[in-house]
């Protein structure tokens, strides 16, 4: 695996890399990257896995002008300029999801294929998007996952400077997806006009994102849709099922 820093637009974007085959960018959760993950490790055997930690969060540097997720994605497709070759394919986990959405709906030339689960970004018809706001970050944390064992092992094996990452990562989502809180009344309007090959993924014990959501990214895209079981920390909780999904999806 492999860890470099690359300049955009004035400041730095921190990346992990790692495997050969057809380019996977897999951008992150509100929560952060938290390094290299069980979904990373599975994917990296048959694609070329790019992991940036998004601009503000972890260790990426944080522009004083970036105030929404439409100037995010912007500077991820830059980066996503910066290695080359033909547009890739993108996952998107969370709210990873929604700037990936966001790039697909602004600069669709730069994304092949989407993959999106449980993706923030747009208002629930049903249902509404936690606010994370309401409880401690930790907290917010365990609430992604549906099984005490595997927030356990993945609280366990990120170790010293959790607590000061977090509190980094919640500080630059409330920057730039605080209001309106974690959607865009635009986006589904504009993936309407979006003619990219799509997979929606929802996870049914999900208790930070509702099902809604999950159902009109699927409408607005045209693209499939389905549903694994676990919480909203499938990384950790169900990398396997998640893995399998994007390989069947990518034909790899």
């Amino acid at each position: 695996m492999h860890s470099f820093r690359q300049a955009i637009a004035g400041t730095e974007i921190d990346v992990l890399s790692d495997g050969d085959g057809p380019r996977l960018t897999i951008l992150h959760r509100d929560t952060g990257r938290a390094g290299w993950t069980p979904l990373h490790a599975r994917l990296a055997k048959r694609f070329h896995v790019v992991a940036p930690s998004l601009p503000g969060y972890d260790s990426s540097g944080r522009p004083d002008w970036l105030r929404n997720v439409t100037g995010l994605a912007a500077l991820i497709g830059m980066l996503d300029d910066t290695l080359g070759g033909e547009s890739g394919a993108w996952l998107g986990l969370g709210f990873g999801g929604w700037a990936a959405a966001e790039l697909a709906a602004h600069s669709p030339s730069r994304v092949a294929k989407l993959i999106l689960h449980s993706p923030m970004g747009i208002k629930p018809p049903e249902g509404e998007i936690f606010d994370q706001f309401l409880i401690e970050a930790e907290d917010y944390v365990r609430l992604g996952f549906s099984s005490q064992e595997a927030y356990d092992r993945q609280r366990a094996e990120e170790g010293e400077g959790r607590s000061a990452r977090l509190d980094r990562n919640r500080e630059m989502t409330t920057r730039i997806a605080w209001k309106p809180a974690m959607f865009d009344l635009a986006l589904p309007h504009l993936l309407r006009g979006v003619s990219i090959p799509s997979l929606t993924v929802w996870s049914s014990a999900d208790a930070i994102v509702p099902r809604s959501c999950a159902e009109i990214y699927r409408d607005a895209l045209g693209g499939h849709y389905t549903e694994i079981p676990g919480g909203h920390m499938a990384e950790y909780e169900a990398p396997d099922a998640l893995a399998a999904l994007v390989e069947e999806f990518l034909g790899c």
